[in-house]
Parts: C-alpha cells; structure tokens; sequence
C-alpha cells in the first residue's frame, strides 16, 4: 500500500505526520510552562502565604500578652524572651517575598515595633516608672502595632487568594489545550488515513 503512493501522496502524508510532531512538541512546552506556574503559585501561596500568616498570628498573640500584662498588673513585664522572639519572627516574615502593599504595611510594623521597644526601656530606666503618660504611650503604640498585624493579614488573604485564582486559569488553559491537542490530533490522523488508503483519488482526477 505505502509503494503504490505516489510522490505527492507521500510528501502530503509526511507534512501531516510533522504537523502532528510539532504540534504535539509546541502542547508539550506549553503544559510544561502551565504546570510550572501552578507549582511556583503554590510554593508561593505555602510559602510566602500561609507561613507568613503564622508569624502574624504569632506576633498578634505576643503584643496581646504585652497588652494583657499591661492591664492586669499596670506595669511592664521583663519581655526579654519574648522581644527577642518578636525580633525574631520579623526577620523571618522580612524574608518572605512580599509585595508593594505588604512592603509598606510591614515597614510600619518596625517602625512602631522599634517605638514600643524604646519607649518600654525609657519607663524602665525612669525614676517614676509607670504614669498615666507613658500607659497611655504605651497602649498607643500596641494599638497601632496591632493595626498593622492586621492590615498584614488582610493583605495575606488577598494575596493568597489572587494567586490561587492564577493558578485555577492556569490548570483551565491547559485542559482547554490538551482537547484541542486531541481534535487536532483526530483530524490529522483522518487527513492521514485519507492520503494512505485513498492515494489514487487524486490521480483519477
């Protein structure tokens, strides 16, 4: 059957046959590159989310213990332990990738962060201790800090939620992309049946 093809049939049959290479060569990288994005996405939303939201959490229940010693005893507490654990959990949220947004939010987080931090060492090293001034200072300050563990969190939701929308469309694209890989496949393997047992209708003509 192949011999009986004439020149023309065949080179008609191997264009189809590289059709169907490069078609399903150039589907390939294009379901690699999909499949990439949803696997950074993911790493992204585990690591630069959900992590990031568990240092929040962590420091929203430190300042609430600041906070919640401050009202039952009306004084500071030592909080050595527990500032070095702050600081640490800052420099870990730092390194995540953050936005612009979170950038900024996160920048006035240190900022108030360092306030608190000297104006406890300044009620600390004063002779009158803990006055009307320097609680209300101090709840300020914790109240801000707050605001911004909030505003971070806010943010954290936002994110996450975007990135998990990217990789939703990325998994669609690639569905949409592999059926029409199958219809192109189907068609050019029916042009090809065509050409093969068929190779004299041309000639007829």
């Amino acid at each position: 059957m192949v011999k009986s093809l004439s020149l023309s049939h065949k080179f008609q049959a191997g264009l189809a046959l590289a059709i169907v290479f490069l078609l399903v060569l150039a589907t390939n990288r294009l379901d690699h590159r999909h499949f990439s994005t949803v696997q950074n996405t993911v790493n992204s939303v585990f690591e630069d989310r959900v992590v990031a939201q568990d240092y929040i959490f962590r420091l929203n229940n430190l300042f609430q213990e600041k906070r919640l010693f401050l009202g039952v005893h009306d004084s500071l507490a030592d909080g050595s332990r527990e500032n070095a654990h702050i600081d640490e959990l800052l420099m870990k949220f730092g390194k995540t990738k953050l936005t612009a947004k979170e950038s900024f939010y996160f920048k006035q987080l240190q900022k108030n962060v360092e306030e608190l931090s000297a104006l406890e060492q300044s009620i600390k090293n004063s002779a009158e201790g803990m006055t009307e001034n320097a609680r209300g200072k101090i709840e300020s300050s914790l109240q801000r800090i707050m605001e911004d563990l909030n505003d971070l969190a806010l943010t954290q939701l936002t994110e996450g939620r975007q990135l998990t929308e990217m990789a939703r469309k990325s998994l669609a694209t690639n569905n949409l992309l592999s059926n029409l890989e199958i219809i192109f496949l189907i068609v050019i393997g029916m042009i090809v049946l065509v050409i093969v047992f068929y190779p004299t209708r041309g000639l007829k003509k």
